[in-house]
């Protein structure tokens, strides 16, 4: 069985926290906040906020060059695109 790389994966739930996480560090970062303990106080009550969403995320289709675009990401501009 050949497997295509470029094909993606459904999203797991650690994927779909990652992105939700990477989405608040990059705006706290705008908002020049980047005490380790604030971002990490803020993902936990966007993640408590969001919790629906986040499980309407788990399934989604994926793919590995998307998540590493979300890492790479320097904006939450720079993450819509990464999804698109």
């Amino acid at each position: 069985m050949v497997t295509a790389l470029g094909c993606g994966h459904k999203a797991n739930d650690a994927d779909c926290q990652f992105i939700l996480d990477r989405n608040v560090e990059v705006q706290m970062k705008a908002m020049h906040i980047a005490d380790p303990v604030a971002v990490d106080k803020r993902k936990q009550e966007i993640h408590a906020e969001l919790k629906n969403q986040l499980a309407g995320c788990v399934g989604k289709r994926i793919t590995d060059a998307m998540l590493a675009c979300v890492a790479r990401a320097q904006t939450a501009e720079d993450i819509d695109g990464c999804m698109r």
